[in-house]
């Protein structure tokens, strides 16, 4: 029996982030139903661009809609990660504000920018000051979703009413047909993927017995550059291992040229690339190029396809196959994935310093 079909190996996810995922399902169908229902008090002809406003795993949605949406979408729209928001955002913006614990300080301050230049906003959350002053105090439409989950496998809640907002204002096209596409997307990749398949004919514990001890660089092009960076992002957070992300035909003008020299990290680095069938002829030839330029200086390169009938059901398909890989590289690495003990120490940090700059009569914000 392999590493992965054993119990007591899946048991070093004490939290249950992998049997979580087999909810998504019913995450799916709550999300979209939730924001089916959701007054939106503002016509969408007023919108003349959008931010989705999020940091960490809260904005990984953003950029799965950016990436996946940038040919179909009606107005310019930004993903937006900071306190400030860029000087031309106005009262025809819509600010889509993603804080999952509704505490993010650069989120909040977002918000409250927001609401000074009267735009357009919604909140998506499961509470914290996003709910009780934003929401409660001050009116914002909220889509509120289920508490006590770690940000980052909170992203179909997050993702899914997204997409159907936009498309109920028509910032991108209706997306019923690609919706439905999703959810079957997702039933598959559990069954495909989760814990209960074997490794034999398990993709997701066949990648992580190939990564777990490599440093994983991801990339991406179009349709799956955001899918690129969620990679990256679970890796480092779920098995605490360093991995890297870029996307093409951007890293062909200048990361490319780092593999002709990449010294010891060659050894370790495995790169995988991330593929859809709606690339663009010129990116899937940079791929098979960029594939045999620099294999050589690596341990080995993989290619990775979505699958699913719309380009939505083949993300959903990318993002789930990830997230099992980088829970069960946690597993073979011995690592709880659930904490990010780091990320606890540094906001730690923050609120200790801006409490001392207040003493000392500094301004501050949140």
């Amino acid at each position: 029996m392999e590493e992965l079909d054993l119990p007591e190996v899946l048991a070093v996810d004490r939290a249950g982030l992998i049997d979580g995922i087999a909810s998504s399902v019913d995450v799916f169908d709550t999300a979209r139903a939730g924001a089916e229902a959701l007054d939106i008090p503002f016509p969408g002809e007023t919108i003349a661009n959008v931010l989705i406003c999020g940091m960490g795993g809260s904005a990984v949605a953003g950029d799965l809609i950016a990436s996946m949406y940038y040919e179909r979408t009606r107005v310019p729209l930004f993903v937006h990660r900071g306190y400030y928001l860029p000087g031309w955002a106005d009262n025809h913006t819509l600010a889509l504000l993603m804080s999952y614990s509704g505490e993010t300080e650069e989120t909040l301050t977002a918000a409250m920018q927001a609401l000074e230049r009267e735009a357009p906003a919604i909140a998506v959350t499961s509470g914290g000051k996003m709910d009780t002053w934003y929401h409660g105090r001050h009116g914002m439409p909220m889509l509120p979703i289920p508490s006590g989950l770690q940000p980052r496998m909170a992203l179909l809640h997050m993702l899914i009413p997204v997409v159907v907002i936009l498309a109920r204002i028509g910032v991108i096209p209706p997306q019923d047909q690609e919706l439905d596409a999703a959810r079957v997307a997702i039933a598959a990749a559990i069954d495909a993927y989760g814990p209960a398949r074997p490794t034999g004919a398990n993709p997701a514990k066949q990648l992580a017995m190939r990564l777990y001890d490599k440093v994983p660089v991801i990339y991406g092009a179009e349709v799956t550059s955001g899918v690129a960076f969620r990679w990256k992002c679970q890796f480092n957070e779920n098995a605490k291992q360093p991995a890297f992300w870029a996307t093409l035909p951007e890293m062909n003008h200048n990361e490319i040229v780092g593999w002709e020299q990449p010294g010891t990290f060659g050894e370790q680095a495995q790169v995988v690339m991330l593929r859809d069938p709606r690339q663009h002829r010129q990116v899937e030839r940079r791929l098979a190029l960029t594939r045999e330029i620099i294999s050589p200086s690596v341990t080995d390169v993989l290619t990775i396809e979505g699958e699913g009938d719309s380009p939505l059901a083949r993300v959903i398909d990318l993002v789930l196959l990830g997230d099992y890989i980088s829970l069960y590289a946690a597993c073979l690495r011995r690592v709880d994935p659930d904490p990010v003990d780091s990320i606890g120490r540094l906001k730690a940090g923050l609120a200790t310093t801006g409490n001392q700059r207040l003493r000392a009569g500094e301004s501050g914000s949140i």
